[in-house]
Order: C-alpha cells, then structure tokens, then sequence
C-alpha cells in the first residue's frame, strides 16, 4: 500500500492533487470535475467537506463557484506540503520514469517547482542522467505525467560522461542547477554516474 492510499481516499487523492497540489489557484466545479474524473455527488461532497472545515474557500462569481485552498487555515502549509509529497510532483514523476530504468541513472526536478516559486503556469524543469537515453522515450514516458500534472514537463538530458564534463566546468548549467534546490526523483543526483 502506498503512502497516498492510507492517508487519502480515491476520492480525496484526486481532489486535492489540484487544490492542494497547486493551492495558488482557484476551480470551477466542472473544472475540477473534468481534472478529477470524479461524479458530480462524489465531488461535491468532498467539496462540502473541505468548505465546511475551513480548508477550501467557495466563491461564487457570477452563476458559478469557484473553489480554492484556504491559505489562512491553520493547517494549510501542512496539507499543502503532505500533498505535493505524497500525490504531487515527485510521486508522480518517479512513477513516469519507471520504465526508463535501468538505463536511467539519476533524475531530479530543478527550478521553480524545486524552489517552490512555481505558479499555476510554471513548466515543471527534470534533468536527467543515464545511458542511451533517447529524448522520443523521455518525452514518451512525461506524456501522462503532463496530462495527470497539468503542466508542460521540460526534460535536459545527459549522459553520465557529458553530465561529467559539464560539473567539470565551473559555471556550467549543470552546476547552476545543482546550486540551488532540487528534488529527488531517482539516484543521486550530486553522484549520478
């Protein structure tokens, strides 16, 4: 059983990806329900819920409502973090590279995901690290992975001799990315090869 299954319902897991996941931005229901798969009773009342409890604010604008994480609950930095860990990004880009392996040695997300800076439109930034990694794969394997995240992934690939050479040079992308935060997905990303 994975993290996410014993703390999260179906349900939940697939609502709060999005509210919680990218809590900066707000839904309308049938959004949510397009992005959720979810049934209008099932949505709703989870919906219900969330509002009730104070950790999701209903706004009606015009005939709709729009729902969104509730920045002032006392546990929205908790559930935001426990989200992004557990249904978020990484879980769901670790399971994307899968099938990349074993020639994938290393990956890791950088930039503004990784800095937690992102916003509701920010690409998602992965460096990889492996052998014969062919970018029509990489992309391949991302393709759900955008679906499911709602965002563009940009894959950099490496192999291990080029992303070697390039740590070599000081002021080389790849030391500007390894500079500043990241997340793990695979390996090791400060000794990938």
């Amino acid at each position: 059983m994975s993290i996410s299954s014993a703390l999260f319902t179906d349900s939940q897991a697939r609502l709060y990806v999005w509210l919680f996941g990218q809590p900066e931005r707000a839904y309308h229901l049938n959004e949510l329900r397009r992005l959720t798969g979810l049934g209008s009773a099932s949505l709703q009342r989870e919906l219900n819920r969330l509002t009730t409890a104070d950790l999701v604010i209903a706004q009606a604008v015009g005939n709709l409502r729009r729902f969104q994480a509730n920045p002032q609950s006392p546990v929205f930095a908790e559930l935001a973090a426990l989200t992004r860990k557990t249904l978020g990004t990484v879980p769901v880009l670790r399971e994307a590279l899968q099938p990349l392996q074993p020639g994938l040695i290393s990956a890791w997300v950088y930039g503004s995901v990784a800095k937690q800076t992102d916003t509701a439109r920010s690409d998602i930034d992965v460096m990889l690290v492996g052998n014969d990694l062919l970018l029509s794969q990489v992309l391949a394997s991302l393709e759900p992975a955008e679906a499911q995240l709602g965002r563009k992934i940009n894959p950099s690939c490496y192999s291990p001799q080029e992303f070697e050479r390039r740590r070599a040079e000081p002021d080389s992308f790849v030391n500007r990315v390894l500079s500043q935060p990241i997340l793990p997905l695979i390996g090791d990303a400060h000794e990938p090869s």
